[in-house]
């Protein structure tokens, strides 16, 4: 899968990835009310290039850019569903 930032494949740990989704199919078995059920982005690497966060959409299955937001629930740039942003990753001013 190559890196949104620097199109290159060395920048997304797809063994992260394919955890993920393993850990997806679980929550979704569950009645989870976490969030309403949006599922929570998964962080796919780090550019290597940038330095900068890569996410993988659960919807989708894309590999998209850091979004940058306060909010628990954003959408995807790409397909411009909701996900949920993991609270380590939200910005507060």
């Amino acid at each position: 899968m190559e890196c949104p930032y620097c199109n290159k494949e060395d920048c997304v740990d797809e063994y992260i990835i394919e955890f993920y989704l393993t850990t997806q199919e679980n929550f979704k078995r569950r009645k989870n009310t976490a969030l309403d059920g949006t599922p929570v982005v998964c962080e796919a690497g780090i550019c290597k290039t940038t330095g900068d966060k890569i996410w993988f959409c659960p919807h989708c299955k894309s590999l998209i850019k850091h979004v940058d937001s306060h909010r628990a629930i954003v959408q995807c740039p790409k397909c411009h569903k909701d996900i949920a942003l993991p609270a380590t990753n939200r910005t507060f001013c």
